[in-house]
């Protein structure tokens, strides 16, 4: 099957010539962001790899001019649901952890979300997180999280090298809950979380504190103990805003982020 035919059956059930008629056209008054929701269905439904309608296809569908459609396309090449090949057309991406990254952080930074705020969601999170990879690890995910806090043991007197094994040690025990949707939740604070932890670990004693508490809550979920193992983490988590909290203060306000988010994101 062409992939015209895959991208456009999978929102109409037929054949490509007859999708045109069956699409209800847009008329409402925020054509941008009415467009974007349209195509971003017809992306959803759409296998990886699927090529899009061409823009003169997809205008006559939807009933938008050329401008409107580029910048729908641009919105969820953005995002990650969408690349373009040079010469060739626009296909449908398989969406990764920096794509969600990079939407759920511009999202916090849009809102200007404070620094307790994203403190207080990322407790809870991560403390489910944590109950969920002490039932739901694997042996590959225990290798994963000691070789992660092996490497941290080596960085006393490098903070911005234990900084980067903070993080990536947040972000394994995600993955280890085998949640997806808790994992990607966890891993859009990454890009925010990664500035913050450049200030916040700081000093070799804060860097073998933090190396003390995650072992701790690392014991919990090696020993499969659930219940400890989130009363671990919120406790390391409290030790963490406390630390966190002594740089920036609790009101900072996420929006004065933006930049350095667009020049980390991937």
């Amino acid at each position: 099957m062409e992939p015209f035919t895959e991208i456009t059956d999978a929102v109409a059930g037929k054949t490509a010539e007859g999708v045109t008629a069956d699409i209800e056209r847009i008329s409402k008054q925020d054509l941008h962001t009415e467009t974007t929701v349209r195509l971003a269905r017809l992306v959803a439904a759409a296998e990886p790899g699927a090529k899009l309608p061409t823009e003169r296809e997809l205008c006559e569908m939807l009933g938008v001019g050329r401008s409107t459609i580029r910048e729908a396309v641009r919105s969820l090449s953005f995002i990650g649901a969408l690349y373009t090949r040079q010469g060739s057309g626009t296909y449908v991406k398989t969406p990764d952890e920096g794509s969600v990254e990079k939407l759920l952080g511009l999202a916090l930074v849009l809102r200007r979300s404070t620094v307790e705020e994203i403190v207080a969601v990322r407790r809870i999170l991560e403390a489910e997180s944590a109950r969920l990879a002490a039932v739901n690890h694997n042996s590959s995910d225990r290798q994963d999280l000691a070789a992660v806090m092996e490497e941290m043991g080596r960085t006393f007197s490098e903070p911005q090298k234990a900084s980067r094994c903070d993080l990536q040690y947040h972000v394994l025990l995600a993955r280890a809950s085998h949640n997806g949707v808790l994992a990607y939740l966890i891993n859009g604070m990454r890009s925010l979380l990664e500035i913050w932890m450049n200030k916040a670990v700081n000093s070799q004693n804060v860097i073998e504190e933090i190396v003390l508490e995650h072992n701790r809550v690392l014991s919990a979920v090696f020993d499969r103990d659930p219940d400890l193992a989130a009363a671990t983490m919120s406790g390391h988590l409290k030790k963490a805003a406390e630390r966190l909290f002594a740089v920036l203060g609790k009101d900072h306000s996420t929006a004065d982020y933006f930049a350095l988010l667009m020049t980390n994101s991937r």
